[in-house]
């Protein structure tokens, strides 16, 4: 990271408390800036306020699907090029894998996932994040 830019933020959409802080230790092991999103928030102008640079979600959510956030986030010209990985211990559809690879969004499978491959997820989706970012430049 160079010394002119500001933190990187990752906001964290997870509604298992023990996970978010596993998430947000990672992130921060990174040396990012790690968010917890409050799930009875509303999610784009949550997303308004933080301006993340990449997002862990989950997507079987208490009240939520994370399918529809990222739709939502998606649609936004302002947002869309903000990285997504997701984080599920949901079994997927080929229909939602596909949906995924079709926004070129990670998928990993909690339980099934080394802590590495979250690290290795996170420091790849700043770095797609800041490339969007030069594009637009």
């Amino acid at each position: 990271m160079k010394s002119t830019d500001k933190k990187k933020t990752v906001l964290i959409v997870e509604d298992s408390p023990g996970f978010s802080e596993l998430m947000k230790f990672i992130v921060e092991d990174e040396g990012y800036r790690g968010v917890m999103f409050p799930l009875e928030q509303n999610f784009m102008s949550w997303v308004e306020k933080e301006h993340p640079d990449v997002i862990i979600m989950d997507i079987a959510l208490n009240r939520l699907n994370g399918f529809d956030l990222i739709h939502e986030l998606k649609q936004n010209v302002k947002h869309r090029d903000t990285q997504v990985i997701v984080i599920t211990g949901r079994d997927l559809s080929v229909k939602d894998i596909t949906d995924l690879k079709v926004h070129e969004i990670p998928y990993l499978r909690k339980g099934r996932v080394d802590i590495q491959d979250i690290h290795k997820a996170v420091k790849d989706g700043v770095e797609r994040s800041e490339k969007a970012h030069a594009k637009k430049k």
